[in-house]
């Protein structure tokens, strides 16, 4: 008797067992066809197309299987000095704005956190208000406010009695366009994630520090650093691709210019499939673009791993 009771309720463990396995597959299953959807089969999909001559005006593309990867790795040819020359942009805007951001971020959290609680509410919401609009719409507002004629800007300016700038004029003054305008765009976003971040530490080691007399710097540095490194790695991840994806900002403001200073890899990619028609170099140049993405976030994951030991 107890034998059969044991094995029933070993059947019953095991149908537990098989039950929680199917809804737990079953919670993830939307996610996994979204990712299959949106990224996966478009992320192979850009690969084939990359293998072909492909004209938008043709409707008989041709296999060429790596050439247009050899052309865009041969010096000389169209393909190599469009892409490598707006590759540079794109990492001179890396360079800057993923530290910038990152930086700017945590300080406005950590004074966001400091503030008088009632009022942290208010200073979130401003600055996050931003995120919540359309590129286009930041991106028209900035303009005006960077007009060299009649922009708000050069007017306070002319008030506090300094010269008007001719910002866009510039690759110095472009480029203070285009950071300025992401910046103020979205860092709210990550001054939250970083608000969460901080408000998880535990308080008691804040006060066994303050009991052996240690300083705000060497809290803050041997605290507060330490106990947000999954954030912050998180924050530097999506900030490097997001600047290696930039190209609302650049279009708008300064539509490349003045010459092509600040034109990025993604309008070179993009005029190399819509404005010459060439769907294949197109997407090996994307491709490629999305290997030095993924080195890059490699390499800030071997950083901080080294960092964590």
């Amino acid at each position: 008797m107890e034998t059969t009771l044991t094995m029933k309720k070993h059947k019953l463990k095991s149908k537990r067992k098989v039950v929680d396995r199917w809804g737990s597959f079953l919670f993830v299953l939307p996610f996994l066809l979204a990712f299959t959807a949106f990224l996966l089969i478009p992320i192979g999909y850009g690969i084939y197309i990359s293998l072909f001559q492909w004209n938008l005006l043709d409707e008989n593309p041709v296999f060429v299987g790596l050439k247009n990867y050899l052309q865009l790795f041969t010096k000389g040819s169209y393909t190599y000095e469009v892409f490598f020359s707006t590759l540079g942009h794109t990492m001179l805007y890396a360079v800057i704005a993923v530290p910038l951001f990152t930086i700017t971020s945590l300080g406005l959290a950590v004074l966001v956190n400091a503030v008088i609680p009632k009022l942290t509410g208010l200073f979130r919401t401003i600055f996050f208000f931003p995120y919540v609009l359309s590129l286009s719409v930041i991106g028209a507002a900035w303009a005006l406010i960077f007009n060299p004629g009649a922009g708000l800007l050069n007017a306070l300016l002319a008030a506090i009695g300094l010269n008007p700038v001719a910002w866009n004029a510039t690759p110095g003054g472009a480029w203070t366009m285009i950071i300025v305008t992401s910046l103020w765009w979205g860092i709210g976003f990550n001054m939250l994630l970083f608000i969460n971040a901080l408000n998880n530490i535990s308080s008691e080691l804040f006060e066994a520090a303050e009991i052996d007399g240690a300083s705000t710097w060497k809290k803050f540095r041997h605290i507060t650093l330490p106990s947000i490194q999954p954030i912050m790695l998180y924050v530097v991840i999506t900030s490097t691709i997001g600047a290696f994806n930039l190209y609302g900002q650049p279009l708008l403001l300064t539509a490349g210019g003045p010459g092509t200073s600040t034109k990025v890899t993604m309008m070179s990619i993009l005029d190399e499939a819509f404005i010459r028609h060439q769907l294949g170099s197109a997407s090996a140049m994307a491709v490629v673009l999305g290997l030095i993405i993924g080195c890059f976030i490699l390499v800030q994951f071997m950083i901080s791993r080294r960092k964590g030991h």
